[in-house]
């Protein structure tokens, strides 16, 4: 069976794809121009480019023309996409050629492309229960979110010392600030692995090996693995996330007592 995989724009819409993609040995992608153009390629797969942005709708129409041509040429069983508006273009040139799509939604508060265009889709697969009302009756398939291979063989041992910190694959300048500041202070003087966007890392499983906490945003996928692991963390939600998604998925996390919750606004190297 041959698989079209179509993901974009951050690490949370990728690495879901690229963990089902690990079970697959005839795929590929299609993408945009963002972090998938450099990440899908770096995995080993084959990258077929697309032309559309969020900040020029006229795209979109180039967009699904380009789609049309790669699934017409490569020719796949099924396409499969995770997320991101770069998948709207593929999922509606996939039903024109008749090929079945199947959703992959990360949150507890879908993705607008994925609500939008769950009608064309044959299912859904939710990473928690409260997704499904917000897609068709039946759609929905709740299967938890997908993780990579090297991150399930992650090993989290209580005996870490240190302290990560990360913004997820767009970095934050108010976490970066807060540990920054916490740094220079003597009892945390070579505590944190931090991760301050400067320089992209590929290799998180071994930062959540070595760490005992991890303060981040509430990404579903950082969660997923951070849920995998059984690594403790303090979840501080990306404010201008789309409908406000990732405190949906941090007080989720915190009221079932797998995290702790700190907004944005309330974030200080003392608190």
């Amino acid at each position: 069976m041959k698989i079209a995989f179509s993901c974009g724009g951050t690490g949370g819409h990728i690495y879901p794809a690229l963990a089902i993609a690990e079970k697959f040995s005839d795929c590929f992608f299609i993408g945009g121009n963002r972090l998938e153009k450099t990440l899908i390629p770096q995995a080993g797969h084959p990258f077929f480019e697309i032309a559309v942005s969020r900040q020029k709708p006229l795209s979109f129409w180039r967009g699904l023309w380009q789609s049309l041509v790669i699934l017409h040429r490569q020719s796949p069983d099924v396409v499969i996409a995770t997320g991101g508006y770069v998948t709207a273009p593929v999922i509606l040139a996939a039903k024109i050629l008749g090929k079945q799509v199947y959703l992959q939604e990360q949150n507890i508060l879908p993705g607008r492309v994925n609500r939008y265009l769950s009608r064309l889709s044959a299912k859904v697969f939710i990473a928690f229960a409260g997704a499904a009302k917000h897609f068709p009756r039946n759609k929905s398939v709740l299967t938890g979110n997908p993780v990579r291979k090297d991150i399930l063989n992650a090993i989290f041992s209580p005996n870490n010392t240190k302290i990560l910190a990360f913004g997820g694959s767009l970095s934050s300048s108010s976490i970066n600030s807060a540990v920054n500041a916490l740094k220079v202070r003597k009892e945390f003087l070579n505590t944190f692995l931090h991760i301050d966007g400067n320089t992209y890392c590929h290799d998180m499983a071994s930062l959540y090996s070595n760490a005992k906490l991890c303060v981040c945003r509430a990404g579903a996928t950082t969660l997923s693995e951070l849920a995998a692991i059984g690594l403790p963390s303090i979840l501080i939600p990306y404010p201008h996330a789309a409908d406000n998604h990732q405190e949906f998925n941090a007080r989720y996390f915190a009221e079932h007592g797998a995290a702790i919750l700190l907004l944005d606004k309330d974030l200080t190297a003392d608190s």
